[in-house]
């Protein structure tokens, strides 16, 4: 009787253990799928930057600023012509020599031609370098893969795909993060941004980075 008492304490001992250390790991998980919200396309859009990024200059609240690439279809039917401007921020950065190196971009407005500015949550499914070719003459599929993420985390992350139909006037590149010794992270953090990180370096992205943006509504 005693035994069966011992064992059944330890049964419950045991649950209430899983159950307080699960629940912290069940509101992350909550939090991460709530913070993207309902895909504005059903893929991201290759995106060239037109600001610059520095882990030793920018600062948090910093504007910036790119414009698309390719046509996006829309869910609700319109296309975002090439050359739409994407609105974002910093969101946080912290130079190398206070530890690693990090950056967090969020995207969040579009500049629709000839309407009112979209509200949107634009996070990043990819990161190249400006292909050394000219758009013309060499395809952005030449940049080496990126690592630290695929089409699955991207869908994840971002809430929309990147495009492998090979219908976009210019090719996507590859998931995560192509800039050598720089990591894009495959969740969004704390505060809904893109993280960029390195271990190795202090970093900056030029104008012209190549950058693929899952558009999904603002929350």
């Amino acid at each position: 009787m005693k035994r069966a008492m011992k064992t059944k304490s330890l049964i419950l001992l045991a649950a209430a253990v899983l159950a307080a250390t699960s629940a912290p790991a069940a509101r992350r998980l909550h939090a991460q799928q709530a913070s993207v919200g309902a895909p504005l396309a059903k893929e991201a859009v290759l995106a060239a930057l037109t600001s610059k990024v520095d882990t030793k200059k920018s600062k948090a609240g910093d504007a910036v600023t790119a414009k698309t690439l390719n046509p996006l279809q829309l869910t609700d039917g319109t296309t975002l012509p090439p050359g739409t401007k994407l609105v974002g921020k910093v969101t946080q950065v912290q130079p190398k020599s206070s530890g690693t190196a990090t950056v967090g971009i969020v995207f969040t407005e579009v500049d629709k031609k000839g309407g009112a500015p979209m509200p949107v949550h634009g996070l990043l499914a990819a990161v190249a370098p400006e292909p050394s070719m000219s758009d013309a003459g060499g395809s952005t599929n030449d940049l080496p893969m990126g690592h630290g993420g695929s089409q699955a985390q991207a869908a994840a992350v971002t809430g929309t795909n990147i495009s492998t139909s090979g219908a976009a006037v210019l090719p996507s590149i590859q998931p995560g993060s192509s800039i050598k010794g720089v990591t894009l992270n495959t969740s969004p953090s704390a505060d809904g941004s893109s993280v960029l990180q390195s271990t190795e370096k202090d970093f900056k992205l030029d104008n012209g980075t190549r950058l693929e943006v899952g558009l999904t509504a603002a929350q």
